[in-house]
């Protein structure tokens, strides 16, 4: 791919994911109305979640026809052969954004021959936007950031997740990990916004043993450009598959991995 078209496509992510976060803003201004479905055990999705990923299905559509598109809520378009594919999350943090908890965010990434090109992440709350393009670095509204340099567990603040989809105890056993290294943790809620804070040295780290691709891979990127490690989602996945994954500053990296049973 040509660096103009890298380009092109994330000038136009970037302004797909602030319409759409916009969209997404209003909603949550007036979620009392929304129609709420489960779909399965602490797992949520309304009108919301289906409308902001239209939005954003459309206007990729439209901008890059021969692209692939996968989303949380929507059917997968399968791109041609050397095409990329476009991964969406509308809502990362449904929970939250439903209960009036200000800690969501709107996820895009763009995905060729099995390599992240593009991660771009906005937080309407904040009116922040992430984004990254493999190789030029990692922004915030256009700023250069980096992760936290931290150098020790001891002193260091770890993001996780949990869904019902994976055994608790397993999880427990991830925070026994954390704690018992000496690091403090924190459950925000949004896979993509942990992703972010790590990028920006808000969190040290974030560990997940059960994620899906429109959640983090994006954020995966963005940890990398802004000096971080972190794992290849689709080491042994598929962006239909959930996998496991870490993000972190490097001084960390070994525990980080070890904890969610990844190569560092």
């Amino acid at each position: 791919m040509t660096a103009d078209a890298l380009d092109l496509r994330l000038l136009v992510a970037a302004a797909v994911v602030r319409e759409a976060g916009q969209l997404a803003r209003d909603f949550f201004t007036r979620r009392e109305q929304l129609e709420i479905e489960h779909k399965g055990m602490q797992d949520l999705v309304s009108i919301a979640d289906r409308q902001v990923e239209e939005v954003i299905r459309t206007h990729i559509a439209q901008a890059f026809p021969g692209d692939g598109i996968i989303g949380e809520e929507g059917e997968t378009i399968e791109p041609p052969s050397g095409a990329g594919s476009w991964v969406i999350d509308p809502i990362d943090g449904t929970a939250n954004f439903l209960r009036g908890v200000p800690y969501w965010s709107v996820a895009l990434a763009y995905v060729r021959n099995g390599v992240t090109e593009i991660g771009v992440t906005f937080d309407p709350n904040h009116d922040e936007l992430f984004a990254a393009a493999r190789g030029r670095g990692a922004t915030r509204n256009g700023r250069k950031i980096q992760v936290s340099g931290c150098s020790g567990m001891s002193r260091a603040i770890i993001g996780s997740t949990f869904t019902f989809k994976m055994k608790t105890e397993d999880y427990v056993e991830l925070l026994r990990g954390v704690l018992g290294a000496g690091a403090d943790h924190r459950r925000l809620g949004s896979t993509a916004l942990m992703m972010c804070h790590v990028a920006d040295g808000r969190l040290d780290g974030c560990a997940t043993l059960y994620c899906n691709s429109w959640d983090i891979i994006g954020g995966l990127l963005l940890v990398q450009e802004a000096g971080g490690v972190a794992s290849d989602f689709l080491d042994g996945a598929s962006l239909s598959d959930p996998n496991r994954a870490f993000a972190c500053t490097p001084a960390l990296a070994d525990t980080i991995a070890g904890l969610v049973g990844l190569r560092a």
